[in-house]
């Protein structure tokens, strides 16, 4: 809803070819993950990318770089396996299939533990909600790991 809300200011930002794709296709697309639709890319790169993430760029720049970010992009390179269980997602780790610059752990001497603490928080905060409507019986959730 972020993002439909906010196309408008969104879309100038966004690179040409992602724009056009866009306007012709939406910005989701129908290839699921973990039953949610992913976004749809550009010359091979996500539609949101232009010198970074763009939906990052306009939250950052209001004070909150996950505002306008779908939960699975604002968790990334964070993510719930199969059985709820979380993990970085790493090159080589879990049969990690895009290869990445970032997700290569030898490309930083930065642990992943400090230099995604913010990302870090966000999970625990998600797992929390999560476990908290099931204690209650809630099976309704906005973002559901499992």
């Amino acid at each position: 809803m972020q993002i439909d809300a906010n196309l408008p200011k969104i879309l100038p930002r966004l690179r040409e070819e992602a724009q056009a794709v866009v306007r012709r296709k939406g910005y989701l697309s129908r290839r699921l993950r973990i039953g949610l639709p992913t976004l749809r890319t550009a010359a091979g790169w996500c539609v949101f990318f232009n010198e970074g993430c763009v939906l990052h760029q306009m939250g950052a720049e209001e004070e909150d770089k996950f505002r306008y970010k779908p939960a699975a992009c604002a968790l990334f390179p964070i993510q719930a396996d199969e059985n709820g269980n979380w993990y970085v997602r790493q090159k080589g780790y879990k049969k990690e299939g895009w290869d990445l610059f970032c997700l290569d752990p030898q490309n930083s001497a930065k642990p992943a533990a400090e230099s995604l603490q913010e990302e870090l928080a966000l999970a625990q905060r998600f797992e929390d909600e999560y476990q908290a409507k099931a204690r209650q019986g809630d099976s309704s959730t906005a973002f559901t790991p499992r």
